[in-house]
C-alpha cells in the first residue's frame, strides 16, 4: 500500500520543477500549466468514482487496475513528443492516480479496527507527505542530470513493485459484490466544477488578477455547478456523495481541516525552494539539502500521531497540537525569515512534525463518522478536499508572491518568466517582505485549521469503537 501511495503523492509535486524544461523542449511553454492542471482535475474527479465503486465491488481489483493504468500512462508520458500529447497522457495518468491514494487508505479501514487504524494510517500519511515534499527535490535532480522524461520512467519499476505488493497484501481480503449504478450526470457536473476551479487557480497562480474577467467567470461557473451538483446528489438513486456522508458537521470538519493543512504543506514545498534560492542565494543542490528537515520530519510526525492514537484511543489532542505547531512555525518563518540555515532547519522540523502528527487521527476520525458501507466514499471525499487544499495553496501563495514582485518586471513577457526574473533581480528587502506576506498567509490558514479542530468532539473513538484507552 505504501508504494502505491508514494507513487501518487510524489507525482503531484515532482513534475512541477520540470515544467520550464518541458515547455522549452516540447515547444509549448504557454501550455505548461495544463500539465499540472489536467492531472489534478482527472485525479480529483476520479477519486469519488473509485470510492463509490470500491464500496460496491471491493478494493482489490480496482486498486490493481489503478496501478496498471497509472504505470501505463507514465510510460506513455515519458515518450510524449508534443505538449498536447503530454497533457492528454497526464490526464490519463491522473485517472489512475485517483485510485491509488483513496483505495490504499480505504483498505486499511477494511483490515484494521477502530483506533488501531491510526498506526497504519500513520504509515500511509507519512509516506504521502514524504513523497510530496521529496518530489520537487528528486524532480530537480532527475531533470538536471538526466532528463525530464526520467521523472516518468521512474514510475515503471515503482509501479511493478506496487502491483505485486498490493496483490499479495490483499490476497485474503474478502468482499461480496453489491448491485450498483453510477451517477454519470454527477460525474460530468463534478468534472466541470473541478475543472473550472483548477483553471481559475492556474490563471491566478500564473499572474492573472483574481478580479479579472476569466478567473471571475470561472469562479461563477464553479459555484453554479456546485449548486447543480448538490441538487443532483439529492435526486440521484446512487449519488457520488450520499446524503449520509454529511449528515453531521463532524464529517465536514474532518475533511476541511486536512484541506487547510495541505494548503500549507503543498504550498510550502513550492515557496520554500524559491525563498532559499532568491533570498538565501543558495544553489539548487543546497536547496535540496535545506528541504530535508521538512522531508523527514513529516513521516516522523505521522508515525507519532498514529502511534499515539493507537495507544490512547484518542485523536483530538493530536489534531489540535499538529495544527497549532504548523500555525506557530509559519508565523515564525514570516517573522524570522529563511536565511539562517540552522534556525530555519529547526522550524522546518517542527513544522513537519506538526503536519504529520495531525494526519492519521483526522483521517481515521473521518472514516469513523460514517457507517462501514460508506468508508470508501468517505475516504475519497477526504482525498478530494486534501487535493483541492494543496492545489489552492500553490495557486494562492504563488499569486501573492507574484503580486508583490510583479511591478518589478516588464509587461508582455511569456507566462512564468516575470516571476522567475523578479526572483533573480529583486532587491533583498523587497524579497524578504514578499515572502513574509506569503508565510503570514500560510499561518493564517493554519490558524483556521486550529480553530476548526477546537470544534472536534473528544470522545469520538470511544463512542464508535468502545475504546477508552489502550496501554
Amino acid at each position: 500500500m505504501q508504494v502505491a501511495v508514494f507513487l501518487a503523492a510524489m507525482d503531484q509535486t515532482i513534475v512541477a520543477v520540470a515544467l520550464l524544461t518541458i515547455g522549452r523542449e516540447l515547444d509549448g511553454f504557454a501550455l505548461t500549466p495544463w500539465v499540472m492542471a489536467g492531472y489534478l482535475v482527472a485525479s480529483t474527479v476520479s477519486t469519488p468514482v473509485y470510492g463509490s465503486l470500491s464500496d460496491a465491488y471491493g478494493r482489490r481489483t480496482l486498486l490493481l487496475s489503478a496501478v496498471v493504468l497509472y504505470v501505463l500512462a507514465s510510460v506513455l508520458c515519458a515518450m510524449a513528443q508534443t505538449m498536447p500529447q503530454l497533457i492528454a497522457l497526464r490526464i490519463l495518468q491522473g485517472l489512475g492516480s485517483g485510485g491509488l491514494l483513496t483505495l490504499s487508505q480505504a483498505v486499511v479501514a477494511d483490515i484494521a479496527p477502530g483506533p488501531s487504524r491510526g498506526r497504519y494510517q500513520g504509515y500511509l500519511a507519512g509516506t504521502f507527505a514524504t513523497a510530496a515534499v521529496f518530489g520537487p527535490i528528486l524532480g530537480g535532480y532527475l531533470t538536471h542530470y538526466l532528463s525530464w522524461r526520467a521523472i516518468f520512467w521512474l514510475n515503471l519499476p515503482l509501479g511493478v513493485v506496487a502491483f505485486f505488493v498490493a496483490r499479495w497484501a490483499m490476497r485474503d481480503l474478502q468482499f461480496t459484490p453489491k448491485p450498483h449504478r453510477m451517477d454519470h450526470l454527477g460525474i460530468l457536473i463534478l468534472t466541470g466544477m473541478i475543472s473550472s476551479i483548477m483553471i481559475a487557480l492556474t490563471l491566478v497562480g500564473k499572474g492573472s488578477s483574481p478580479l479579472s474577467l476569466a478567473p471571475l467567470a470561472l469562479a461563477a461557473t464553479a459555484f453554479a455547478l456546485f449548486r447543480l451538483l448538490a441538487w443532483q446528489q439529492r435526486r440521484a438513486s446512487h449519488p457520488l456523495f450520499p446524503a449520509d456522508l454529511f449528515a453531521n458537521r463532524l464529517s465536514l470538519l474532518c475533511c476541511t481541516i486536512p484541506a487547510l493543512t495541505f494548503f500549507v504543506m503543498i504550498g510550502s514545498t513550492v515557496i520554500l525552494p524559491m525563498a532559499f534560492e532568491s533570498v538565501g542565494r543558495v544553489s539548487a543542490d543546497e536547496v535540496a539539502i535545506r528541504m530535508l528537515p521538512l522531508t523527514f520530519s513529516i513521516p516522523a510526525g505521522a508515525f507519532i500521531g498514529g502511534r499515539l492514537m493507537y495507544l490512547t484511543g484518542r485523536y483530538r489532542e493530536s489534531v489540535l497540537a499538529g495544527n497549532a505547531i504548523v500555525m506557530l512555525t509559519s508565523f515564525a518563518l514570516a517573522l524570522l525569515g529563511t536565511e539562517a540555515p540552522w534556525r530555519t532547519a529547526t522550524l522546518l522540523i517542527a513544522m513537519g512534525l506538526g503536519m504529520g502528527i495531525s494526519m492519521p487521527p483526522v483521517l481515521v476520525a473521518a472514516q469513523m463518522t460514517v457507517p462501514h458501507r460508506l468508508v470508501g466514499v468517505m475516504t475519497a471525499t477526504f482525498a478530494v478536499f486534501r487535493t483541492l487544499g494543496g492545489a489552492v495553496g500553490i495557486a494562492v501563495l504563488t499569486a501573492i508572491l507574484f503580486s508583490q514582485l510583479g511591478s518589478l518586471t516588464p509587461s508582455g513577457t511569456a507566462a512564468g518568466a516575470p516571476l522567475l526574473q523578479a526572483l533573480t533581480d529583486a532587491p533583498l528587502p523587497l524579497l524578504r517582505d514578499a515572502f513574509q506576506l506569503v508565510f503570514l498567509t500560510a499561518g493564517a490558514v493554519a490558524l483556521g485549521g486550529f480553530l476548526l479542530a477546537l470544534k472536534l468532539p473528544p470522545d469520538l473513538m470511544s463512542r464508535r469503537a468502545g475504546v477508552t484507552g489502550r496501554r
